[in-house]
């Protein structure tokens, strides 16, 4: 039904759903060569792994545009290992539309590249933020968040605020059905294509035993994090679906910050005593009721990702 729905929306993503995909599914674990791949100059993002540069690579004589991921040269064994541990859990997921895919790999020289899908729109907290607009002529949505009592309005339409929900639970659901845990799922790491097709990005350092308990002293995103993932460090397909159901809050707050104002520990506090987000006021009501039953029942109900596809679609098909 989710598939059905992403689909459904207009005849040029049906175009762009039959072509491109196609392209990336016969790269997909591929071993590229070094004359594949084209870098350019512009930085796209970087850590202590190394750096991600806009580039191409050649699938069947053309070029395709793509994030090249560098190790930096002289890395350490445990970023060569994280290197290859998301070389390893891309290919194991496999391909899906909704999630940022694998289109091959090599080695230069000593130095390692993995080649992914490029989402011309960037992360989906940047993009809500910049849909914010001030003038009532270009309105199409409209979000009160309780907090400060501001407004908060968004070039983006309720359908197309849909869509990219659902496109998210479906990217999702296909990551847990191959028993990857993401650990950080949020807004910030969601990208955008051109088309406007969410997919889950930075789940390839994520864990593929369907339970995982942290053991290091890594930061925990606190305002997205599950209650028992902050107070046990175990993290399940279930913690996932609690970090959905704020990412659905930051989708209909076109951006806003979970527990804004709150320092992380009052946040962990706070959420022990039973506190849960307020309802972001003028918010479309069904989609409310799936952000809060997702994210704050999630242990009580038994969710899963496929209960939140199937949820989206009929309230966009009703």
């Amino acid at each position: 039904m989710a598939n059905h729905f992403m689909r459904s929306l207009n005849e040029n993503d049906n175009e762009l759903l039959q072509h491109i995909p196609l392209r990336i599914m016969a790269v997909n674990n591929r071993e590229l060569t070094w004359n594949d791949i084209s870098l350019t100059s512009k930085l796209l993002g970087e850590g202590h792994f190394g750096e991600v540069r806009k580039g191409t690579i050649i699938v069947n004589g053309e070029r395709i545009p793509s994030a090249i991921k560098i190790l930096k040269s002289g890395a350490d064994d445990a970023s060569r290992q994280d290197f290859q541990q998301e070389v390893d859990i891309m290919r194991h997921v496999g391909y899906h539309p909704n999630i940022v895919n694998l289109l091959g790999v090599c080695i230069y020289q000593g130095q390692q590249y993995m080649a992914l899908e490029m989402a011309g729109n960037g992360d989906l907290l940047k993009f809500l933020r910049k849909s914010r607009v001030l003038e009532a002529a270009s309105l199409t949505y409209v979000n009160r968040p309780n907090f400060g009592g501001g407004r908060t309005m968004s070039t983006l339409s309720p359908v197309q605020l849909l869509r990219i929900a659902c496109d998210v639970a479906t990217g999702m659901d296909h990551l847990s059905s191959k028993q990857v845990i993401h650990r950080d799922l949020a807004a910030r790491n969601v990208l955008l294509t051109d088309s406007l097709i969410a997919k889950v990005a930075d789940f390839g350092l994520s864990r593929g035993e369907g339970i995982y308990e942290q053991t290091s002293k890594k930061a925990i995103p606190f305002r997205s994090t599950a209650l028992e993932a902050l107070t046990r460090r175990i993290y399940t397909t279930k913690s996932d679906v609690w970090s959905f159901g704020i990412l659905l809050w930051e989708i209909v707050t076109i951006g806003g910050t979970p527990y804004c104002g709150m320092k992380s520990r009052t946040i962990l506090g706070r959420l022990r005593e039973g506190y849960r987000l307020p309802k972001p006021r003028n918010c479309e009501a069904d989609m409310y009721v799936c952000s809060y039953v997702v994210a704050y029942f999630t242990y009580i109900e038994n969710l899963l990702f496929v209960h939140c596809t199937t949820h989206l679609s009929a309230t966009f098909l009703s």
